[in-house]
């Protein structure tokens, strides 16, 4: 599908032509959309765009809930498109937005400054407490990889654990996970989920077994210790935690 025709389907056609022409023209700065109670800016590259166009034209996370999240956990926060949504939706919830990269978290920062309910944090998403370094800094802004290091350099980062962005925040549950993290499923999955994973209720993930073998294998060997049932949507994966129904 067209960039053309895609953003006419979601905005209709008048407002199509005005959003595709501050994208030929690279005008990316200031945007605005109805799914959005801010203004947002892209970096004229076609990473950011693909991230505006699976977030808000394909609304990769517009799912139907029974109840209204409080806490919501965005792992791979990238530009800070998937925190704008929800804080957008869920007006009343933190939302935590994680990014390791330097460039996207600047960005991240830009498009979330003005949304008093999304926090910030630049680190990579892990399964401890331990240094981190981003292994393929030449792929695509919203394809990077991390990779865990013994030694702390000026090009490391520190690692992040779901239990401990609970512990900062202060969170009894988490009501929504979402992980887009490029392979680090893999490590998150394999040891210390048995205190976060039953306290979340709806996981969105995105496995990439292409980059990473057994990401797979991890996430559902640790979902299946547990009551959930799962959907399939685009990309991502929806496992949704039955004890909590």
């Amino acid at each position: 599908m067209s960039r053309f025709t895609n953003l006419k389907k979601q905005f209709g056609f008048w407002k199509a032509i005005s959003f595709y022409r501050k994208i030929k023209s690279g005008n990316l700065v200031n945007l605005v959309i109805d799914d959005l109670a801010r203004p947002f800016t892209l970096r004229n590259n076609p990473y950011d765009y693909a991230t505006f166009e699976e977030v808000l034209l394909n609304k990769t996370y517009d799912i139907s809930l029974s109840f209204t999240p409080q806490y919501i956990i965005d792992g791979g926060g990238n530009i800070g498109l998937t925190a704008c949504y929800f804080a957008t939706k869920y007006s009343g919830a933190i939302i935590v937005s994680i990014e390791p990269d330097s460039e996207n978290f600047k960005m991240m920062q830009a498009n979330c400054r003005q949304y008093t309910n999304i926090k910030m944090m630049q680190n990579g998403v892990w399964k401890k407490n331990t240094n981190l370094k981003i292994a393929d800094s030449y792929v695509g802004n919203n394809a990077f990889t991390v990779v865990e290091t013994d030694y702390e350099t000026p090009d490391t980062l520190q690692a992040v654990t779901i239990q401990r962005i609970m512990e900062l925040f202060d969170m009894p549950h988490i009501d929504i996970l979402k992980l887009d993290i490029e392979g680090s499923e893999k490590e998150v999955f394999e040891e210390n989920f048995e205190i976060w994973l039953p306290k979340t209720k709806v996981l969105i993930i995105e496995l990439h077994d292409e980059m990473k073998k057994g990401c797979s294998r991890a996430v559902f060997n640790a979902v299946n210790k547990y009551d959930f049932s799962f959907d399939i949507r685009g990309e991502n994966i929806i496992f949704t935690n039955n004890a909590f129904k």
